[in-house]
């Protein structure tokens, strides 16, 4: 039975390719800038034509349109990594024309996990191609000061440069608060408000979404976290074995505009789905403005993010289902559907594990919004994720269970490309959701969550717009061992998985890197044979970028300085990382030399991964010839797929086009490895204590 995750958007590959031609410069594709001549060109065609009393552009028009709007976009986006960085907030300016209207096709949104809204507009005067609509959180934010949350051009309408009217969707998710539809003239560097829409009300503020999972470090625990906008009166988990049916008697509906403390609970009201287990939260909790570090952050890219609720899950039996729901009981947000999750396997070799994992993946619009974003393959990413997590299910079931389903994710930094503009991180979390709901989902950070100057981060940039970590480390809480050490491990099954952040200080002295070695000393290796190492920045990389001090290259040689001979000693067997937006495979590697296998066929060296392609604009800075330990490299978007028991791991790299695969192969290791592994180094330890 698959995991009763919610219905995920369709998108389709033909999304894919539009994104792939807007993400072009970054590729280092395309036919170079548009100029303003161009733009003018293909205005006058257009207006030739209207002036021949043509009711439409012709065809030939179209495309020069189609044609001048590609490259202006190519011209702008390649230089940002977020959208919203395009806009010049402190120079927009409010000039209204009474003569716009704008108007929505309904003031309400239901469910904040996403509905559609239709948008028309009229009266506009000289319409022109750098006309844009924005999305404006809250609904009476001063744009000169507040970046909206995202925005369309109005010309996507070809009747909106005919005729100054057209119409347009946007998909809302629930910010929490009234949001409103901004008209804008004038481009991004001198944007002129117009006209802006009635508000559109949230229904429900307070209705949990965002639910997401993440282990402990303890076994037989999960932690569940949700958001909402107020604090409630008792948020929790109601769980169990089994799925509960469930139909709320009376919809619950928010007073928008006012913080409930208290609702109080009628004796007719619901009382909630009937699974056997509560869990309360273990704290409701909200980050604020002064909590940054400076940048879009504590200026134009803040909005409130709303409260965020954890909760723990404690007593679950080892690779079993449970079903679950969050909500508030006494509160005014309803309950969410209903979710459902494998239990962590217990470590030991015994059984199978299936995972995937990502780099460098950040969210994009289903709806078509940011027009030129970067990371509009995020969508296939996540989406072909859930579909592979639906059909394990399926494939788990017609097995009875011989063959397990995806139950665990890891994503190795730059996770949503917020850089500062809080809105991005609602985006990024209610895209996940499906998945993420359905397995935990385990974190490393990147520079873009991370870096920031003078608040402790290993290369003093400016890679997170000001959030230097905050959002990152209240969104996803691992089982850290203290406020921003953002390093840990797990068990899992037959993998002993560690991570580590490549933007905190890593060498020899840092109280990171006495960690690691620590942990890589006390793995038993009889209960996890394979050791996986997970990290942002890569350790080998065939990049051209030799930047001083957070170049790849400068990075990869600091992290072979500090962990190589360690990764040798203790038979790190994989290595993942993301960073350089590629698939990149080596050879089984030591000191820049591919290693033999032992007469085994086990391997003597790790395989280090880039995974860095799963949903940000690919880097084509490919060193050039390839170094020869490079034994694969790929240029498109995807994921990884890993399989692992005691003897074989098996990984497969899958491709957004199609779901076909880009890239596998398998280690393998002799059933009495560990056995061998931890004898070796207890005669290593005794020899050194005899001296």
């Amino acid at each position: 039975m698959a995991p009763k995750a919610g219905v995920w958007p369709p998108v389709l590959l033909p999304l894919l390719l539009v994104g792939a031609a807007f993400t072009a410069p970054v590729l280092g594709a395309g036919r170079g800038h548009a100029s303003s001549a161009t733009i003018r060109a293909a205005d006058i065609q257009q207006q030739a034509s209207i002036a021949a009393g043509a009711s439409q552009l012709a065809p030939h028009d179209v495309d020069a349109q189609l044609h001048a709007y590609l490259e202006l976009e190519r011209s702008r986006v390649g230089s940002f990594h977020q959208p919203l960085e395009r806009l010049r907030v402190a120079a927009v300016t409010e000039q209204p024309d009474p003569k716009i209207q704008i108007h929505v096709d309904r003031q309400e949104l239901a469910d904040g996990s996403g509905e559609w809204f239709t948008v028309t507009w009229t009266g506009v005067d000289s319409p022109a191609y750098d006309d844009w609509l924005a999305v404006v959180v809250p609904a009476d934010a001063d744009l000169s000061a507040t970046m909206p949350a995202k925005w369309k051009f109005a010309a996507a309408d070809p009747l909106h440069v005919i005729a100054g009217n057209g119409t347009t969707r946007f998909r809302l998710i629930s910010y929490r608060q009234p949001v409103a539809i901004s008209f804008m003239r004038h481009g991004f560097d001198r944007a002129v408000e117009a006209a802006r829409s009635a508000p559109i009300q949230v229904l429900r503020p307070n209705e949990p979404l965002q639910v997401h999972l993440a282990l402990t470090g303890t076994a037989g625990e999960m932690r569940v976290q949700w958001n909402t906008r107020d604090v409630g009166v008792a948020p929790q988990v109601r769980w169990g074995p089994a799925s509960v049916p469930y139909s709320p008697r009376r919809a619950a509906q928010g007073c928008v505009g006012k913080k409930d403390k208290k609702k109080k609970k009628d004796d007719d009201d619901d009382d909630g789905p009937a699974y056997p287990h509560t869990a309360p939260v273990d704290r409701s909790f909200a980050y604020q403005r002064e909590d940054m570090c400076g940048g879009a952050a504590i200026s134009v890219g803040w909005v409130d993010a709303g409260t965020h609720h954890v909760a723990t899950l404690t007593g679950l039996k080892p690779a079993t289902r449970y079903y679950y729901r969050v909500g508030d009981p006494q509160g005014d947000g309803g309950w969410s559907k209903e979710y459902s999750f494998v239990s962590a396997p217990p470590a030991g070799p015994a059984g199978t594990v299936r995972a995937l994992f990502v780099a460098d993946m950040g969210q994009a619009e289903v709806d078509g919004s940011l027009e030129g974003s970067q990371m509009l393959p995020s969508l296939n990413t996540t989406m072909l994720m859930y579909r592979d997590t639906l059909a394990s299910y399926r494939e788990a079931e017609a097995s009875g269970g011989a063959v397990p389903p995806y139950t665990l994710l890891v994503h190795n930094g730059d996770i949503s490309y917020s850089r500062g503009f809080s809105t991005q991180w609602d985006n990024f979390m209610q895209q996940i959701e499906p998945v993420a709901a359905a397995m935990p989902y385990m974190v490393t950070p990147g520079n873009h969550e991370r870096d920031w100057p003078g608040t402790g981060d290993a290369f003093v940039v400016e890679d997170s717009g000001g959030e230097c970590g905050i959002p990152f480390e209240a969104r996803f809480p691992m089982p850290y061992p203290g406020k921003d050490k953002m390093w840990y491990a797990f068990e899992y099954g037959p993998v002993f998985f560690l991570q580590y952040s490549t933007e905190h200080r890593f060498g020899p002295g840092s109280e990171q890197y006495q960690f690691m070695v620590k942990t890589l000393a006390s793995v038993d290796r009889r209960r996890t044979p394979w050791l996986v190492v997970g990290g942002h920045r890569p350790i080998y990389v065939a990049s051209t970028n030799a930047n001083w001090p957070d170049g790849d290259q400068p990075v990869a040689q600091s992290l072979r300085d500090a962990y190589e001979d360690l990764y040798k000693q203790y038979q790190v067997d994989l290595t993942l990382q993301g960073h350089h937006h590629t698939y990149q495979r080596t050879c089984a590697l030591y000191r820049g030399a591919c290693q033999p296998p032992r007469p085994d066929g086990s391997q003597t060296a790790p395989v280090h991964l880039v995974t860095g392609h799963a949903g940000a604009g690919l880097s084509l800075n490919v060193a050039n010839p390839l170094p020869p330990w490079l034994e694969h490299l790929g240029l498109w978007w995807g994921y990884m797929r890993m399989e692992a028991n005691a003897t074989s791991m098996r990984v497969e790299i899958v491709s957004d086009e199609d779901g076909q695969l880009m890239d596998s192969f398998a280690l393998s290791k002799p059933a009495d490895f560990g056995e061998r592994f931890m004898a070796a180094a207890a005669a290593e330890a005794e020899a050194g204590a005899r001296g």
